[in-house]
């Protein structure tokens, strides 16, 4: 500790506190300029952002209409079969009721007036 030197004491400059505080404010005062930029800038993400959704909403519903289309296909090449199909969906009573109201609807257009032993 001996060998280390001894520092003298700090002083501060004449009237340095004095104008210390108009100095920092002078400092971090705003650049008023950038101000446009920054609510461009946002107005540019958000007219971006509103072009993707439209943009991703719009394929997301013809992909929907493709996908039936390729359900349909692989249902007639009979590569799934009625129960791989039921297995996929999350509500298959809701599908089987559907079906059903529309056979019976079929069937009772198909039914002869005079026919007595229909069910």
């Amino acid at each position: 500790m001996q060998k280390i030197p001894k520092i003298k004491d700090f002083k501060a400059p004449d009237n340095y506190f004095d104008s210390l505080p108009d100095n920092i404010m002078d400092r971090i005062k705003p650049n008023r300029s950038i101000n446009w930029m920054k609510y461009a800038a946002v107005a540019a993400v958000l007219v971006v952002s509103l072009g993707v959704w439209q943009f991703n909403s719009s394929n997301s519903q013809l992909e929907t209409f493709s996908m039936d289309e390729e359900v349909n296909l692989y249902i007639e090449s009979q590569f799934w079969t009625a129960e791989d199909v039921l297995s996929m969906v999350d509500n298959p009573e809701e599908i089987l009721d559907q079906i059903i109201a529309e056979e019976m609807l079929y069937e009772v257009d198909n039914i002869d007036e005079t026919d007595q032993n229909w069910y």
